[in-house]
């Protein structure tokens, strides 16, 4: 109970005398959320005679079913001349009870008490998934409902129609009083006929109150290859053709050209059985061949100022090319391990941290690391223990070179490992993840965090660590890589839905 407010003593003039009591009545005493009005009559009494212009103070002490305090104001008013206070109460809108207090000037109280039922359904809105509303044939796209409710959330159910499929309902843990939920749905390669999808939303609080959110629609577009949500862009820079971009296995951007260099294991003539491509970022043109694979490259990486071009080249090598600036390319290969000593045996994606090369083995499953001055007789050296991943595949440094991230493939899951003493985290669950890369900075929701590519989503998954991923890109092909430079993204793709390799370009970030 609150502490009453002293009204100073007044004289009453009068036969009857002073208060002595005070009888309290709500109508009504149960109320609707809906509109949270009630009236306070009180009667004011000297005995059993009622007083006339007497001084009172009505207090209301509220608090809904969460325990939470609900202020309503003081009033302060005088008894007609049948000896009667009625005064309107509002504002009691949150489901609860309360109780009021009608005090005269010589602290003589009466009570009463009330319950408010919630009849307010929640607040209900779809996010659109896309500036546009426009989605392409087959891929996969988040749908975001945001639902409000001042007592608590109960269930969110979003309904799609033209064949879509994916998760379509989600339990809300109980007291949640705002949240956004995310549902992934899947558009049909057979598009209906008007070629629309129009999305649905409700969501159920927990008093049983339902609220329903304007419908949405999406219009399928054919032409989409991939769709990114609002205030990202995306668009093909490349398509591969069959003598370059075939099977792209991994991307980078060099700091010493600002030009994108694609491992490709595409084993046609000019790129047998292996190379690495040269791409023009702005155009997508693919300006030369960088260099050739022994077997198959997997991984390219550069130091930061693009000295030197690191490349992992499955079975057991790990190559270094310096660049020359009299032919603007990589070149005087070095051997970073000695192929005989198999380690790494099955290199995949790697990385330069400043000081070493840290590469993901597929065969001891585990994090090497391998030491930058690539004499040819060295061999990788275990970070984690052997078989701490399942079949991992991307690594990436984080916000510092302290920071390292693997993915593994089959696990459905990023690890973060510690630097220095290899400790192996969980960091994000993601669909089958590959290839990574951190994201600093930026203006968008996405800064400070790992873009990676989830090849069973087909999308490009933001992650902070916090149990929580958001999509910055949906495509039709599989992704296998990223690289970022300057707010700008780049993704490449494996051959997939019909088309050989691919690289798109998303900006905003």
């Amino acid at each position: 109970m609150r502490s009453l407010y002293l009204i100073p003593m007044m004289v009453v003039v009068g036969c009857a005398g002073d208060p002595d009591n005070v009888q309290v009545d709500l109508a009504p005493g149960l109320i609707s959320s809906l509109d949270g009005v009630t009236t306070v009559n009180a009667v004011v009494l000297a005995g059993s005679t009622p007083l006339e212009d007497e001084a009172v103070r009505i207090t209301v002490d509220y608090k809904d079913r969460n325990g939470m305090d609900h202020m309503i104001a003081p009033i302060d008013a005088k008894t007609d001349s049948r000896g009667v206070v009625s005064q309107p109460l509002t504002g009691l809108t949150w489901d609860g009870i309360g109780t009021v207090t009608v005090t005269t000037s010589n602290m003589i109280t009466g009570t009463a008490t009330f319950t408010v039922l919630d009849r307010t359904p929640p607040t209900v809105e779809i996010l659109p998934p896309t500036a546009d509303k426009k989605v392409g044939l087959g891929l996969p796209i988040d749908v975001q409902v945001k639902v409000t409710d001042e007592i608590g959330i109960s269930t969110v159910v979003l309904d799609a129609t033209g064949g879509t499929q994916g998760t379509r309902q989600t339990l809300v843990g109980s007291g949640t009083q705002m949240t956004t939920i995310t549902f992934r749905l899947f558009v049909p390669q057979n598009p209906p006929a008007n070629n629309t999808i129009e999305l649905h939303a409700l969501a159920s609080d927990l008093s049983g109150n339902f609220g329903v959110a304007a419908p949405v629609t999406l219009t399928i577009d054919p032409t989409i290859t991939i769709a990114t949500p609002p205030g990202l862009m995306g668009t093909l820079l490349t398509d591969g053709t069959a003598s370059q971009i075939v099977n792209p296995r991994a991307i980078a951007m060099s700091p010493k050209d600002s030009q994108l260099y694609v491992a490709d294991d595409a084993n046609v003539t000019g790129c047998t059985p292996s190379c690495v491509w040269k791409v023009d970022p702005t155009n997508g043109t693919v300006v030369s061949k960088s260099v050739n694979g022994v077997s198959q490259v997997e991984g390219v990486a550069f130091d930061a100022a693009g000295d030197n071009m690191y490349v992992s080249d499955s079975q057991n090598r790990i190559t270094r090319y310096t660049w020359d600036a009299g032919t603007s390319t990589y070149i005087n290969p070095a051997q970073c391990v000695d192929p005989n000593q198999q380690q790494p045996q099955n290199p995949y994606h790697l990385v330069f941290d400043g000081t070493r090369i840290l590469v993901v083995d597929g065969q001891d499953q585990n994090l090497q690391t391998v030491v930058s001055a690539c004499a040819g007789t060295a061999s990788g050296v275990a970070l984690s223990a052997q078989q701490t991943f399942d079949s991992p595949r991307g690594v990436s440094l984080g916000a510092t070179a302290a920071d390292i991230f693997v993915s593994d493939n089959n696990n459905d899951r990023v690890s973060k490992v510690d630097a220095t003493t290899g400790t192996v985290t969980p960091f994000a669950n993601v669909n089958s993840p590959y290839g990574m890369e951190w994201l600093a900075g930026g203006t968008s929701t996405f800064a400070d965090s790992l873009m990676i590519a989830s090849q069973q989503s087909r999308i490009i998954e933001s992650a902070k660590g916090n149990g929580q991923t958001n999509a910055a890109a949906y495509l039709r092909n599989t992704p296998i890589d990223v690289a970022i430079s300057s707010g700008t993204m780049y993704i490449v793709t494996t051959p997939s839905a019909n088309n050989r390799g691919r690289i798109y370009k998303v900006t905003g970030f």
